[in-house]
């Protein structure tokens, strides 16, 4: 994207938002944020005071349109998503809690911009690899879809959603299935960010014994293809609607990301791989094919894996720093 326009970004203050609202404003947009009223603007404290807040909540459709109409973008990338919903149980409120967030949030803001944001060329929503569940890999965009998980199942019926809804709309709305994206400031529910900073910390890790294969991409590579996209929907009428696998394609045994994360620290001695049982809804091969991503957006990955590793893992000793000077 070029510079200078007015931009909407849903789950700013999150991982992926974040990376994202930082890269926009460099490139000079103006950029408008739709966050809950108890957000935590810590990932973005050192740049709060640049963004247009419109506090609301994606399930309330009159906040969606307040900010719509505020912001008056032209582009919105929908990065809200409740990624707790990963963890299933075959309860009831998770389904219910999945089905408002991600597909009556996403309904809400198709629209509120169909209906306030006439400056609107593009909408970017992200789904995710786990959409595929256990199908056949490397993942592609054809297949049929296997969520496993109310997450992955809000984010399937929000890729139809949007396709279903894309002939009735002025704007393209493209969903960008990431694989599992690392990077520094992730949360440590998340494997990576979780074993560095127990490494760091002189902490025994348990996992399991980690045959799960697993294609990872640096948060940079995902921005990059994030801001991509408007560009290329407006040169391309063939995104109007379209789902694009963002991925590296390669796929890595979790034991030996661990194993490799543990070397880089000179920890490996507390590695315990085996000592955690695997989950029942365990995908084990994890791996998508961005053939289409290369050719539509011109995108490919930049960061290797062992860079994207050495700089996760200078930031977390950094943040150890920070906390042990507090």
């Amino acid at each position: 994207m070029t510079g200078g326009g007015s931009v909407l970004v849903t789950g700013a203050t999150g991982f992926l938002g974040s990376h994202l609202v930082r890269r926009l404003l460099a490139l000079g947009h103006q950029v408008h944020v739709l966050a809950r009223p108890d957000s935590d603007f810590r990932r973005l404290r050192d740049c709060e005071d640049r963004l247009t807040v419109w506090t609301g909540d994606v399930t309330d459709f009159a906040s969606v349109l307040q900010a719509c109409r505020g912001a008056r973008p032209e582009a919105i990338f929908h990065l809200a998503g409740d990624t707790s919903l990963r963890a299933f149980a075959g309860d009831w409120a998770s389904i219910e809690r999945a089905v408002s967030g991600g597909v009556g949030g996403l309904m809400n803001l198709l629209r509120a911009a169909n209906e306030a944001a006439p400056a609107l060329r593009c909408l970017v929503r992200t789904g995710g690899l786990e959409e595929y569940g256990a199908g056949p890999s490397p993942f592609v965009e054809s297949q049929r879809e296997a969520p496993c998980s109310p997450y992955s199942f809000a984010q399937v019926a929000g890729a139809h959603l949007s396709q279903m809804m894309q002939p009735h709309l002025p704007f393209a709305v493209v969903t960008l299935r990431p694989t599992l994206i690392y990077g520094p400031d992730q949360s440590s529910d998340f494997l990576i960010p979780s074993l560095i900073r127990s490494l760091l910390r002189g902490r025994r890790f348990t996992l399991t014994e980690g045959r799960q294969k697993r294609d990872l991409l640096h948060v940079d590579d995902f921005v990059a293809a994030a801001l991509a996209t408007p560009l290329a929907a407006a040169a391309h009428e063939d995104l109007r609607g379209a789902v694009l696998n963002i991925a590296s394609g390669e796929g890595h045994a979790i034991r030996d990301i661990a194993s490799r994360i543990a070397g880089m620290l000179d920890a490996t001695a507390l590695l315990d791989i085996g000592g955690a049982p695997e989950r029942t809804t365990e995908i084990f091969d994890l791996v998508g094919d961005a053939t289409l991503a290369r050719q539509r957006l011109g995108w490919r990955p930049k960061v290797s894996l062992e860079r994207g590793l050495a700089q996760t893992i200078a930031w977390h000793r950094s943040e150890d720093v920070m906390e042990a000077s507090a």
